[in-house]
């Protein structure tokens, strides 16, 4: 009976040793198998790691910043670049080319119903967005800024950009209550800066200057304030414009402000009537003293000339009064009688006689002498 058992057992642990060199050819095999694949994976990240994982393209305008273990190494703007792939290399991509931003002062519709929106509600200094002139008015405008990464290393380090900066800016939120206390980054940097520009601008001007009289001014002056406070910040920003898109009063006053602005152009019109006249009298003016001034120069010239010739005239009489002073005044008597009596139509001459009566027969109503002529043309024409 001990002897059967034994062999029993014998039996027994002979197979259970046999089931465990199966299981373990079988692990080993396994092993062996996993590890040819780690080998297989490890060679091939290896490759990837030292061939194609640094490899990088720079995209038209668009920069790549590259960090070494998170410390700044170089920026490149074009061609293709190789360095060891992340964790030893960062790669930050920046744009480069134009960019546009809008910052906005305007009233929000949030929480009113339509007919408080179209009769233009009271202004919420927490919910809306507005500006005040220097002489105490409120009105609503809307700036576009257009800007250009120039230095991407003094961008990334200055701005406060997000993890990409080809993303917005980070927004923040309180870790408690969840509530979004703002924005972090470049594009914040810029619309703060320029909003607080255009709100000292605008405090400093009265309303006319801003909307109406003096519009460009006002935009002028804002952007050479905002392009010195870009520059002085020193955060390789170029700034290529800032536009004033639109400057209106609140929706309220908009009716008052229409009458101003029509008495405006009332005025504008008047204005350029008048000057239009002026400009008309000024040239009917200059063209007749261009008339009297020439007519006054051919003037002169014929009494100069008349004058000289009288002179002429007079030396020779005066010349030949000196050798007979008889003869010459005779000679002026009878020039002078017959000139007069020239200019004379009837002629009566009474001689004196001697102690003997005399008639003098007149015509009456003598037929003029304009008749008589154009009697004389007509019996020649015949």
């Amino acid at each position: 009976m001990d002897n059967t058992n034994k062999k029993q057992d014998t039996g027994y642990h002979a197979d259970h040793e046999g089931q465990y060199d199966s299981g373990l050819k079988s692990l080993v095999r396994s092993l062996q198998v996993s590890f040819f694949i780690l080998v297989i994976i490890i060679v091939g990240m290896l490759a990837y790691f030292f061939t194609f994982g640094g490899y990088f393209i720079v995209k038209p305008q668009e920069a790549v910043i590259v960090l070494r273990f998170g410390k700044y190494v170089d920026t490149y703007t074009e061609d293709w670049h190789w360095f060891f792939p992340h964790p030893v290399n960062s790669l930050i991509r920046i744009k480069t080319n134009p960019q546009i931003l809008t910052v906005d002062f305007k009233a929000s519709s949030f929480a009113m119903d339509e007919q408080q929106a179209q009769m233009g509600g009271p202004l919420d200094p927490g919910r809306d967005s507005y500006l005040l002139t220097g002489d105490a008015n409120i009105i609503h405008a809307s700036w576009i800024l257009e800007y250009q990464v120039v230095n991407p290393q003094k961008y990334y380090e200055k701005c406060f950009c997000p993890e990409n900066p080809l993303n917005d800016d980070e927004v923040l939120v309180a870790a408690r209550d969840g509530i979004i206390l703002g924005t972090r980054g470049p594009q914040t940097i810029l619309r703060e800066t320029l909003r607080n520009i255009v709100l000292k601008v605008t405090a400093g001007k009265p309303v006319d200057d801003v909307l109406y009289e003096k519009k460009q001014a006002y935009k002028d002056q804002v952007q050479a304030l905002f392009d010195k406070a870009i520059a002085d910040l020193d955060i390789g920003i170029k700034i290529n414009s800032v536009a004033l898109q639109q400057a209106y009063p609140p929706q309220r006053t908009k009716a008052a402000f229409g009458e101003v602005t029509a008495a405006n152009q009332a005025k504008s019109t008047m204005i350029d009537t008048a000057n239009e006249y002026r400009v008309k009298l000024e040239n009917s003016v200059f063209s007749e003293k261009a008339e009297i001034m020439a007519a006054a120069t051919t003037y002169r010239k014929q009494i100069v000339s008349e004058v000289k010739a009288e002179n002429i005239y007079f030396e020779k009489i005066n010349a030949e009064y000196a050798n007979s002073p008889d003869t010459v005044l005779m000679a002026l008597y009878n020039y002078t009688l017959s000139d007069v009596l020239g200019k004379i139509q009837e002629k009566y001459i009474v001689t004196k006689g001697n102690g003997k009566q005399q008639q003098i027969r007149l015509k009456i109503n003598p037929e003029p002498l304009e008749n008589v002529n154009k009697k004389a043309e007509a019996t020649e024409g015949k």
